[in-house]
């Protein structure tokens, strides 16, 4: 198997949608105080609010994506049956959910920690990667 047929597009998508559910299990916000000599800390990891919602999308993103990366590999091992819609189009949905609810989930909550700038670039890589694998299949002409 050779990654020679796997586009650019498809690279970062599915690089940064498994990098983002990795990155997904630190800490993007924390909070902490003491009085006097007691203090209490906590973290939040992207699990909670909106990214409940953008874990479960990537999840299916990742899971969709490499359905098409083994159909990409070796078209022989797999056959989709015929979709109603393209499945680029399914990507480009998935994709767009995921950076929706990864982006609300960022300005969620206060007490933002350094993590959850870098979960940002993130999300605009994994946007950028939806981008570029729309242009591959044809862009919006295509999308018809």
């Amino acid at each position: 198997m050779s990654l020679d047929k796997v586009s650019m597009g498809r690279r970062v998508l599915l690089g940064s949608a498994i990098l983002l559910f990795i990155w997904s299990f630190f800490s993007w916000n924390g909070f902490g105080g003491c009085v006097g000599s007691f203090c209490v800390s906590a973290t939040i990891t992207a699990w909670h609010g909106w990214g409940t919602g953008m874990g479960i999308v990537l999840i299916i993103l990742i899971l969709w994506e490499a359905l098409l990366l083994v159909q990409v590999m070796s078209p022989d091992a797999l056959k989709l049956p015929e979709l109603p819609v393209k499945p680029m189009l399914i990507s480009l949905a998935l994709g767009a959910l995921t950076v929706l609810f990864g982006v609300l989930r960022v300005f969620e909550y206060g007490a933002r920690k350094w993590e959850i700038w870098i979960a940002l670039l993130i999300l605009i890589a994994l946007a950028a990667g939806v981008f570029l694998r729309f242009q591959e299949e044809g862009g919006a002409a295509a999308a018809k």
